[in-house]
């Protein structure tokens, strides 16, 4: 306005309504009228740099980027770099708000109200309807489908609230809400690189594609600015090019049995695997219950631990995660202890007259060939059984003949793993044709139908624990970890969970 009038002589009458429209406008503020002109000069601010640090981070360019087509560990791995979700598990597998500000559950739905004045990193409103699209593109994608298999529903109720709607009641339905939020209409395709809200975003040169920090997020500037990317294949050994220098830090679910070691840093990052021994309740006196509590009794969890896993798992006596917070300051079962007792197994066993007191029992316990953590496990289990009379034979199966003989019932034993999802489901343990429930007859166990009413919030979860421990349908052994590792260059402490890797990545020191 000022420069429109520079030229022109100004009435008194203008000059009037000019005071009075200025007037007006600082009433409709909230402010009142300043006495005086302010003459002083503005306060010039300058944006904020692209911080100079950088890392490098391997992905594989035979793999999308797209987190709803991604389906290989390592493009998995920056996911959290680039995408902030409603909530993240942290190391306890509690859900921590993330984007969403509050959630409150009511029979079947939940309803969330995302934090407000959020924006993408082209600056542009995080809303309802981009969690909804979020949701739509997850809810088909490899990484989400299965955690997100009992929500049906996602929808925007204005601008800030989204409501979700489950198929059955889950009380711990919250957990499975870890899917990446992006701006609708970026993730259509898996070449498309979605626009998100976290610490960086994705660029592109004519050379390649690397992350830059993304000077919309809200949180403290990290030293690291730059992430590059360098494309690695199969055939590639990563610990090797880590302690090169050519990377700076990977993430290895440890799938194959094989711990790493680097001359810099590794974390263990606790992970929702369950190492379990699986019970065909079919074989000669496997359907006593105290049979199966004395396998669980003369079980070591401690030795596999230290030993079979090379102190890369956590000793589980529960079905659930070891490290899960739920399970803070609820009692031990009294028939499973991480350290072995074959004293109280066979008091057990003699009731059955087995056990060193009885007749020997012969059991075979069928074990996958391509894992040596399981392998040596398997080993250790055999041994700790012997103890008590209990004669295992192990044999090591490819991986088509070990499904075979789970399909036909050829085993008495088997030593297994199984991810379960965010939301700690057992239900592939108490179903009918669950992929961790061959052997087991559902119907005939309380613990079944106990099991879903504690998911629907019916019952206790330590009352549900204690029928487990009556009936130990199945042995949980341990869970397992993976590893976080980077190189030298890094030289704060990295915390990291499965769920945000580089969780603290605005505190990273490089040297």
């Amino acid at each position: 306005m000022n420069a429109f009038f520079s030229n022109k002589k100004l009435t008194g009458i203008f000059a009037l309504l000019l005071a009075a429209l200025l007037l007006l406008s600082a009433a409709g503020c909230g402010r009142a009228p300043e006495e005086e002109e302010d003459t002083s000069a503005p306060v010039e601010t300058t944006a904020p740099a692209i911080p100079e640090g950088s890392i490098t981070a391997p992905y594989t360019a035979l793999d999308s980027l797209n987190p709803f087509f991604t389906e290989t560990l390592l493009n998995f791995s920056l996911i959290s770099l680039v995408y902030d979700s409603l909530y993240y598990l942290d190391g306890g597998f509690t859900p921590v708000p993330c984007i969403a500000e509050d959630c409150t559950a009511a029979d079947l739905t939940l309803r969330v109200t995302l934090v407000d004045a959020l924006v993408f990193s082209d600056a542009t409103p995080v809303s309802a309807a981009d969690v909804v699209y979020s949701f739509t593109k997850a809810k088909e994608a490899p990484l989400y489908k299965q955690t997100l298999k009992n929500v049906l529903t996602c929808e925007a109720d204005g601008a800030r609230t989204v409501t979700f709607t489950l198929e059955s009641p889950d009380v711990n339905a919250v957990n499975v809400l870890t899917f990446p939020i992006v701006k609708t209409g970026t993730a259509e395709t898996e070449d498309m690189r979605p626009v998100g809200s976290g610490f960086y975003k994705y660029m592109r040169d004519s050379l390649r594609i690397y992350m830059e920090y993304n000077l919309k997020h809200v949180g403290g500037i990290p030293e690291i600015g730059t992430v590059r990317l360098r494309e690695v294949n199969e055939s590639d050994t990563l610990m090797h090019q880590l302690n090169t220098g050519s990377v700076d830090c990977f993430f290895t679910d440890m799938a194959d049995g094989i711990a790493k070691h680097s001359y810099a840093g590794v974390n263990d990052i606790y992970l929702n695997n369950l190492v379990f021994l699986g019970v065909n309740h079919a074989s000669a006196m496997l359907y006593h219950a105290d049979l199966r509590r004395a396998v669980s009794l003369a079980v070591s969890r401690v030795s596999l631990v230290e030993n079979a896993f090379m102190s890369h798992a956590r000793a589980a006596v529960f079905p659930f995660n070891a490290s899960w917070d739920a399970l803070s300051g609820l009692p031990e079962p009294n028939y499973a202890k991480y350290e072995s007792d074959p004293n109280a197994a066979d008091a057990l066993l003699a009731t059955l007259q087995a056990g060193t007191g009885g007749s020997p029992l012969y059991y075979n316990l069928i074990v996958q060939e391509n894992n040596n953590f399981l392998l040596q496990a398997a080993q250790q289990i055999a041994e700790q059984l012997a103890m008590v009379n209990l004669n295992v034979t192990v044999n090591t199966l490819s991986d088509d003949d070990f499904r075979a003989a789970l399909r036909e019932g050829a085993f008495d034993f088997y030593l297994s793993e199984i991810k379960l999802t965010k939301n700690m489901d057992l239900s592939p343990f108490f179903s009918y044709n669950g992929a961790a429930s061959w052997g087991q007859t559902p119907s005939e166990l309380e613990i079944d139908d106990l099991y879903s009413r504690y998911r629907s919030g019916e019952t206790e979860l330590s009352a549900f624990l204690e029928a487990f421990d009556t009936e130990m349908p199945f042995i949980p052994l341990v869970y397992r970890n993976g590893q976080f590792c980077y190189s030298r260059n890094i030289k704060s402490g990295v915390a990291a969970t499965e769920d945000r890797l580089f969780m603290n990545v605005a505190e990273w020191k490089l040297g």
